[in-house]
């Protein structure tokens, strides 16, 4: 389906804050696409948060903004002459707080259902007994990995967790589930633990952050299975399926799938959709070969640093990124990033941990096959 389906129907800035499209699919549902605000600054710039409205038999919200951008998606919505009561649910693509930020000041004044998958109930919660000794204490399961200071999370994060922690949630459970005849929501775990795509029948298809334009998601570290383990449902034992790198690529393969089996959806990222007056295109297929790709050569990369020598990830960080990525808190994002390659390459046997934070080349190179190999999510 073409691009040409998309129409703007309120201008915004020119990364598309504030801007409103209109998708009209041949089967007449329409989606509506609102950008809000979602501002960390620095160069790991995201653009806004791209949520959606999608006019089914069963009309629903998918996302709600950062915080403080629930009121000002609703006040957008208006505008345009959409009611958040004729809505009957809103369902949240993953737990970050650029994507259900505005979820609780929307559930004050709109009292709807909303939907997420299992784990993203289980993680919003608190749980003091449970709370292991290397976790971020006094926070949700969500967040028990969470490296920032105890000044950053004072200001940006506590009063957001204790408020989300009291919602209730209809869950979706599994790696499949059909909501009506056109809606049907795909677990697509790696880039956050409860990550889901939302396809509308073989015409379009939402698909969060697993697959963006211009710039790749951040995946997980299969470490953070080891801290929350204890709190997931059932049925999510194992690491490598819902954290870390492997499991993002075998979502990525999963949606490649999907965009083989349904050839003409038009692709909706939650960011960059619109971003430096460009309306981006993307080819899921194309696109999630691309990412992958990028995987490949990134491990690639960083396993000829190590065969230099052995390493710490701060010096890896160092080398590797740009000094304008590592500013304030990007140093934090980077340190993530290089973790979640570094499991994959061991787990690859390409790399060793020597001692706590120095890694070392064993000589081999056994990764891209690796990778190419990971079979596609159920």
């Amino acid at each position: 389906m073409s691009m040409n389906a998309i129409e703007v129907i309120q201008e915004g800035d020119d990364r598309g804050n504030n801007m409103a499209l209109r998708v009209d699919l041949p089967s007449g549902v329409k989606i509506f696409a609102l950008g809000t605000e979602n501002d960390y600054g620095g160069d790991w710039d995201l653009g806004p948060t791209w949520n959606y409205i999608v006019l089914a038999d069963a009309p629903f919200m998918v996302d709600t903004g950062n915080k403080g951008m629930g009121m000002k998606l609703l006040a957008l919505m208006e505008r345009l002459g959409l009611t958040v009561t004729d809505l009957e649910f809103i369902l949240l693509s993953h737990g970050h707080e650029d994507h259900d930020g505005g979820l609780a000041e929307i559930a004050r004044v709109a009292p709807l259902t909303i939907r997420a998958h299992e784990n993203y109930d289980r993680l919003i919660r608190y749980y003091p007994t449970k709370t292991p000794p290397n976790a971020a204490r006094s926070f949700p399961a969500s967040c028990w990995h969470c490296p920032m200071p105890k000044a950053f999370s004072d200001i940006h994060c506590v009063n957001y967790h204790k408020t989300r922690s009291t919602l209730q949630i209809e869950t979706i459970q599994g790696s499949e589930s059909t909501l009506d005849a056109v809606t049907h929501v795909h677990y697509v775990p790696g880039h956050s633990p409860d990550s889901l795509a939302v396809r509308i029948g073989d015409e379009a298809i939402l698909v969060g952050d697993t697959v963006l334009p211009d710039i790749t998601p951040h995946p997980t570290r299969e470490e953070f299975h080891n801290l929350t383990k204890a709190i997931l449902p059932p049925g999510y034992e194992q690491a490598d399926r819902i954290y870390g790198l492997r499991a993002y690529i075998r979502s990525l393969k999963k949606l490649r799938r999907i965009a083989q089996a349904h050839p003409d959806m038009i692709v909706l990222p939650a960011h960059r959709l619109f971003y430096k007056s460009v309306l981006n295109r993307m080819n899921l297929d194309e696109r999630v070969d691309e990412l992958i790709g990028h995987h490949v050569q990134r491990c690639g990369e960083l396993l000829e640093m190590l065969r230099k020598g052995p390493m710490t990830v701060p010096e890896i960080v160092n080398e590797y990124f740009e000094e304008s990525l590592l500013r304030g808190h990007g140093r934090l994002l980077a340190a993530n990033e290089i973790l979640s390659h570094l499991e994959l390459l061991v787990s690859s046997k390409d790399v060793i941990p020597r001692k706590p934070d120095t890694f070392l080349a064993t000589g081999t190179a056994n990764i891209e096959s690796v990778i190419r190999g990971i079979e596609s999510g159920d």
